[in-house]
């Protein structure tokens, strides 16, 4: 496992980011989630339904972007729901890789189910994220940047394969230079 110097306490409070960046949208605050983030981070979700790319960056959109999900206008995974959906986020497999001092590469997979209404839950659409974390001075850890590639989304697969091997690379090579 390539996880090296990330101590217990850093995979905790990395497992905790994530766990808060489905939460806290579920609980209604917007404020606190986009707190996850870098002052300049960067969120992109690539392919859902086959749209365009779409970006969000720095502060005042990631909140605009936070509000949308709430109200269950936009989805990352499912793209712009018309009418609005009330949707439940989960993520599974949450892989970390220590790459660097204070720096991290995180993966996970999110599913997107509908619930509510009188029709039960019904998958929308799923894929995986690819993030860069960074460890503030005060010891937090934030998102540096988030990309969603949807499940399905051309070049899907050999973008997922490329960034978890990339980021793989990088701790081999990281933890080699501390061992000569």
């Amino acid at each position: 496992m390539i996880t090296e110097w990330l101590s217990t306490a850093d995979r905790v409070q990395l497992l905790e980011v994530y766990a808060r960046s489905v939460m806290l949208l579920e609980l209604g605050r917007c404020t606190e989630w986009v707190d996850l983030f870098l002052p300049q981070a960067l969120v992109r979700c690539a392919g859902a339904r086959g749209q365009t790319p779409i970006e969000f960056k720095g502060r005042d959109e990631l909140l605009v972007l936070g509000r949308r999900l709430m109200c269950g206008e936009f989805d990352i995974a499912a793209g712009s729901n018309v009418p609005p959906l009330r949707c439940r986020n989960i993520l599974s497999n949450i892989t970390l890789f220590g790459n660097e001092a204070r720096r991290a590469a995180g993966y996970a997979f999110l599913t997107v189910t509908t619930i509510g209404g009188r029709e039960p839950p019904r998958w929308l659409a799923s894929g995986a994220y690819s993030d860069r974390l960074f460890k503030c001075p005060a010891g937090s850890w934030r998102f540096e940047s988030r990309m969603f590639i949807a499940d399905g989304a051309e070049g899907a697969v050999l973008s997922a394969n490329h960034a978890v091997t990339a980021g793989a690379k990088e701790a081999v090579k990281g933890i080699e230079s501390r061992r000569s």
